[in-house]
């Protein structure tokens, strides 16, 4: 039997809105969901920013990109924070050695970090759903 393929969707949570967080998400979870590909959404463990939380939320995220087999990454609105994002790259593509997608509209600007560690880029959220359905799962 074949293991499913597991999706972790990595982005902006941090001062964003309910639509940033979410939008994105949404869309890739249908998408992949139509490829029977399971999805690890980290939005389902929001929580109210108390520190004593943030250590268990950072595990749990961290447990989500080990059981993982690709990330996908948000790297689009440059006003919002990334630090959880940087982070949770880092760990995937250069700790784990996972192939990370990112999208973004304009490949302009972006911290050259995520230019050594991003596998593929792609500009947009459908865009990168279809590079992993078509070029790491079919």
């Amino acid at each position: 039997m074949i293991k499913e393929r597991t999706v972790y969707l990595c982005g902006p949570m941090e001062n964003a809105t309910h639509s940033e967080m979410c939008g994105w998400r949404d869309i890739a979870k249908e998408y992949l969901h139509r490829a029977n590909v399971a999805t690890l959404d980290p939005v389902r463990r929001r929580h109210s920013n108390k520190q004593k939380e943030m250590r268990r939320i950072f595990e749990l995220d961290l447990l989500d990109i080990r059981e993982c087999d690709f990330v996908l990454v948000n790297l689009n609105n440059d006003a919002l924070p990334k630090h959880g994002t940087a982070m949770e790259v880092f760990y995937a593509a250069y700790v784990l050695n996972k192939p990370v997608i990112a999208f973004k509209e304009s490949i302009t600007k972006y911290h050259p970090f995520f230019e050594s560690l991003v596998t593929e880029w792609r500009s947009t959220v459908e865009k990168a759903c279809e590079t992993i359905i078509e070029e790491y799962i079919i």
